[in-house]
This record gives structure tokens, C-alpha cells and sequence, in this order.
């Protein structure tokens, strides 16, 4: 071959994919003939460390249809996503705000795969919690805490500061107080849609479908910082918070060059209920941090800001919660970030960690070191008021996901990943994400059959 790729017409992706089956069928002989595929349920607790209050911290993996991520969290976490609406109710009622706060959420827009999440843990909840007649406007309320105050702090780095393998660190905390002892429960929740859209992992509490903090398989962190809070309920606005879910998945292309100017793009088609910083801090100096106003003449989210070289190199950024242009130092900057980067040396992920722990005690605290896609160290922990922290959980991609070729979920390489690639195998994907495609080279071949059957049969 001379290394130009060809598109096969169909008979000839169809003979491909015969061509796979037959080696994958020869191979599983040899294995033996194990081809159960593990049934049941769409989540399981990874680890979990909670008090007698239900203190603590959960990390989890759900897989499947939104619904069934939704069912699954339900499931696993029912009783604690019931005390987190019974809370929100129970605060909001102080100021007789409830209802009021559930007519807002019943004339918002949250995107399909939300309101498929949010029904499915309804479902779940009818079965196990009947009495307490939870509906999808109280879970929408318990959901959009974040929509009235988020401040925070993150920083960024790359190029000079950063050493192989790592490519960037990223690094998150949360400003924000306990509003009720349900904020205690930490929750890491590693997601992986069935339709093949991305993969990434949530820091939050039990049950909030939304986002505040978390990274997808392309090594975005995506955070909400507060900024220029006004407000406009009008019936149709996206709540923030579901405006930074959108943003973690939206992009797909392979090129992450091209995921910050596809996502701003897609968001200005909305209008927005309250003003913000969305962090999108793509690796590798992609990035950027979005602006937006409901009260703009024009799209809601109306700027973007990239890495300036005037400010250390342009191969660092930071985001707190006053206005910059990237060329100087955001005024309310209080965790020494500028006598960090001014030491030119590279940086590790405890340290790029340190900097704000050692400045603060945010709610939670999330950080990456990057590699490559699906290929980082995840570290993360929560405030328990009143009894310090839960410990750092730490975490690579592959334990949170499962081993390569895990295409379901469900923690092992099977029969029913192997089906799933074969439906697919021959698939050159473009710009979109096809499952299957492991090495990440944008097809489905050979090469991504090899690896899944160099795995078959790893996981629990």
C-alpha cells in the first residue's frame, strides 16, 4: 500500500467486516468460548466512604442510554438523591421560594439528554421512594444550585511548564458554601453514553445530572465560574448549568483545535438565565474561557478568550471570577499564580494541586495530568464541614472506565463489546466519534479489533 486511504464501497466494507467476524470468532474458540456477556444493571460504585450522616465521597461508573444512566444512579443512590431534593425544598421554603423556583424550572430549556437522564432516575425513584412523589421539576431544582452562586478558581499550563508524557495540567476549585449537609456527599461519576458521544467524569453530588465541574475523554475541563450574576427567568433560557454540560459534549472532532470555536458557536444559539465564566480548558493551549450575559443585544454568550502570550508565554491561563483579557492578572487573583508560573521550571500535578489547596477550602477541589485522550491521572476531593475533607481520590482514566475495549460499561471486554465493534467495524468516522474506534485514528479496523481481543476478558 502507498499510505493513501481509501473509503471501501459497501461490498467491500461488507466483506471487511466478514472477514472480522471470522477472526474474532476463530479467536474466541481459542479462548474457550467465553462469551457471557454480563447482564443486569447500568452503574456500579466504584468506591464509596460515607459516615453515619452520609458524609463522605461516592465514585462511580454508569453506561447505557441517558435513561439508563439516570435509572442507575437512582438505583445506586437513591436515598441520598432523595435528602438532596428534601433539602433543596427545605431551603428554598425558608423564603417561601419553592414553587416559585419549580415554575422557573418548568419553563426552562435542558437539553434531551438531560431531561432522558433526570426521567430515568424518576422511574427509579417511584419503585424505591413511591412516597415521596419525586418529579422531574424537583430534581431540575435540586439540579441548578449553581445557578445563583458559583465563585471559584482555576489555573492551567502546558508547553515549558509541563514534562513528558504529561502535555497539561488543569487544576479547579470550587468556592462555594454548604447550603445543606447533602453538599457533604461528594460524588465522581464516570459517564459513557451508549450513543457514543464522549465519555467524561462529573464531580458533583448524588443525582445532578448538570455540571459544575468535570473533564471529558478529550482532557476538557469544563467548570462554571460566577461572574456578572444577573438574572433573566424568561420561559425558554438554559440554565447555566446545563449550558456547561452542553459544552463538555458537544464536540466530537478528533482535532481538539476545533472544539472551542464549535462549542461557542453552538452555545450563542441559546439564551442564557444568568451570567457566567465557562471554563473550557482543552489541552495543550486549545482552550479558553466563554463569557456570557442575559442581557446582551446580541447571543448571550458574546466573547471568548484565548491564552495571550502576555501572560507567561501564553502557555498558561487562569480564570477567577472578575474580567480579564488574558493579558494581565485577573484583580481578585489570590492564590499566587503569578510567582508559580514566573518559576519557569516544569510543573508536577502536586504542585499545580497544591497552589490552591493551600490557598483555600472550596467545596470540591478536581485536577487532571493529560497525556493523550482517554490516557489521564484524575484527582478530586470535597469539603465535609465540620470534619475537614474527604481524602484525594485518585484515579486514571482506565480504572474509572474500565479496561481498553470495554465499549459498554459494564467493566469488562466481552462478547457484547466485541458485537458492538463488529457493528461498526470498516466505519471511517471523520468528525464524529464512533464507537470502537480505540487507538483514535478515526476508523474502526484491525488495529482497533487487535486491541480489543489482546483485552478480551479483562475487568471484573
Amino acid at each position: 500500500m502507498n499510505g493513501t486511504l481509501v473509503r471501501p464501497c459497501d461490498s467491500a466494507r461488507a466483506a471487511m467486516r466478514r472477514r472480522a467476524q471470522a477472526v474474532a470468532l476463530a479467536v474466541l474458540v481459542a479462548m474457550g468460548g467465553n462469551v457471557a456477556a454480563r447482564a443486569g444493571d447500568h452503574g456500579v460504585i466504584l468506591d464509596q466512604q460515607l459516615d453515619a450522616q452520609g458524609r463522605g465521597y461516592t465514585v462511580m461508573r454508569v453506561w447505557g442510554t441517558f435513561y439508563q444512566m439516570g435509572q442507575a444512579q437512582a438505583e445506586l443512590l437513591g436515598d441520598a438523591i432523595v435528602l438532596g431534593v428534601q433539602q433543596t425544598k427545605a431551603y428554598l421554603d425558608q423564603f417561601g421560594a419553592y414553587n416559585y423556583v419549580r415554575g422557573i424550572m418548568a419553563n426552562a430549556y435542558f437539553t434531551p439528554d438531560i431531561d432522558d437522564e433526570i426521567d430515568g432516575m424518576v422511574a427509579a425513584l417511584a419503585i424505591s421512594h413511591p412516597e415521596e412523589h419525586i418529579d422531574a421539576l424537583d430534581l431540575k431544582v435540586a439540579s441548578t444550585a449553581g445557578e445563583w452562586l458559583y465563585g471559584c478558581r482555576s489555573h492551567t499550563c502546558w508547553g515549558r511548564y509541563v514534562a513528558e508524557p504529561i502535555r497539561t495540567l488543569s487544576t479547579r476549585r470550587l468556592d462555594f458554601p454548604t447550603l445543606y449537609s447533602s453538599s457533604n456527599h461528594h460524588v465522581l461519576c464516570a459517564r459513557q453514553p451508549a450513543d457514543g458521544s464522549p465519555r467524561w467524569v462529573n464531580m458533583g453530588w448524588p443525582g445532578i445530572p448538570t455540571v459544575v465541574t468535570a473533564v471529558n475523554e478529550f482532557g476538557t475541563i469544563v467548570s462554571l465560574h460566577d461572574y456578572n450574576c444577573s438574572t433573566d427567568f424568561a420561559a425558554g433560557r438554559m440554565p447555566r448549568m446545563v449550558a456547561t454540560r452542553l459544552a463538555l459534549t458537544f464536540a466530537t472532532d478528533p482535532d481538539v483545535s476545533t472544539h472551542l470555536p464549535a462549542v461557542f458557536a453552538e452555545l450563542q444559539n441559546y439564551e442564557l438565565m444568568t451570567g457566567s465564566f465557562v471554563n473550557y480548558y482543552a489541552p495543550a493551549g486549545f482552550g479558553g474561557v466563554m463569557v456570557e450575559n442575559p442581557y446582551q443585544s446580541g447571543p448571550d454568550f458574546y466573547y471568548y478568550r484565548t491564552p495571550r502570550v502576555e501572560w507567561h508565554h501564553g502557555e498558561a491561563m487562569i480564570t477567577t471570577n472578575t474580567w480579564t483579557d488574558g493579558t494581565t492578572t485577573p484583580p481578585d487573583e489570590n492564590f499566587g499564580a503569578d510567582a508559580y508560573y514566573d518559576d519557569e521550571t516544569p510543573k508536577t500535578q502536586e504542585s499545580h494541586w497544591n497552589l490552591l489547596a493551600e490557598s483555600g477550602n472550596g467545596l470540591h477541589m478536581f485536577s487532571i495530568a493529560f497525556r493523550h485522550r482517554a490516557d489521564m491521572t484524575i484527582w478530586a476531593d470535597g469539603r465535609i464541614d465540620g470534619a475537614g475533607r474527604t481524602p484525594r481520590l485518585e484515579y486514571e482514566w482506565s480504572e474509572l472506565f474500565g479496561p481498553v475495549g470495554d465499549l459498554t460499561g459494564e467493566g469488562r471486554v466481552d462478547l457484547a463489546d466485541l458485537s458492538l465493534m463488529l457493528a461498526h467495524y470498516g466505519t471511517t468516522s471523520g468528525a464524529a466519534y464512533v464507537q470502537g474506534d480505540l487507538d483514535g485514528d478515526g476508523d474502526v479496523d484491525l488495529a482497533d479489533l487487535s486491541l480489543l481481543l489482546a483485552h478480551y476478558g479483562d475487568g471484573t
